[in-house]
């Protein structure tokens, strides 16, 4: 709401700010700090499969984010990095064309009275676990380098995040692996998953 009622006083300081710390690949350590909060999905109140994680961070950070997200996609689109069967990270796309594009494919199939394979696969918990190193690598490969690619590092690097119960904090962690969540540059983790389809993707 802060920055919604004051864009028109923010934008050419931020304007400012935003280029000098890509130049120089800063991150301020306030950027780098998140909080946790539980919030009650469904079912037991008691069981903590009924809650889910949202990962609160500096709103400063996340609208500089949205400019390097854009910038990235971008590059990815231009230069046909992104294989087509990918739906995340691409505008216009999502779960819902993913389903709509397999079905019509399976009843391509069914028409032609084949036989057809269907493997589905769960990676939300696999977005703990993402490797820091194979995703820089990634990017690199995917042409992103230089200032921006440091900054990017410098990002995920000294990361640490608590989580918060009513009004108790507890004491900070280290965020070893795994992308960011609550952040605009999450999206980034279909770089480290195109390879399944893409064979030029990020090793």
């Amino acid at each position: 709401m802060f920055f919604k009622r004051l864009r028109y006083c923010l934008v050419a300081p931020l304007a400012a700010i935003f280029p000098q710390l890509l130049s120089i690949a800063f991150v301020p350590d306030e950027w780098k700090r998140a909080t946790i909060v539980p919030v009650h999905k469904k079912g037991s109140v008691k069981e903590i499969s009924t809650y889910r994680p949202i990962s609160v961070t500096c709103v400063t950070c996340k609208l500089f984010e949205r400019v390097i997200v854009d910038k990235i996609r971008h590059h990815l689109t231009v230069n046909n990095i992104i294989h087509p069967a990918q739906h995340d990270f691409t505008r216009g796309r999502s779960t819902c064309t993913n389903l709509q594009e397999s079905f019509n494919d399976w009843k391509l199939y069914f028409h032609d009275k084949q036989q057809v394979a269907i493997a589905y696969i769960d990676f939300s918990k696999a977005f703990d676990v993402v490797s820091h190193k194979k995703l820089f690598v990634g990017l690199f490969s995917c042409g992103i380098r230089g200032v921006l690619l440091s900054w990017l590092q410098q990002l995920f690097t000294g990361r640490t995040h608590c989580t918060k119960v009513g009004a108790g904090l507890s004491e900070d962690v280290d965020l070893l692996s795994g992308v960011i969540k609550g952040s605009v540059i999450g999206p980034l983790w279909p770089l480290f998953i195109d390879k399944l389809v893409n064979k030029k993707g990020p090793s």
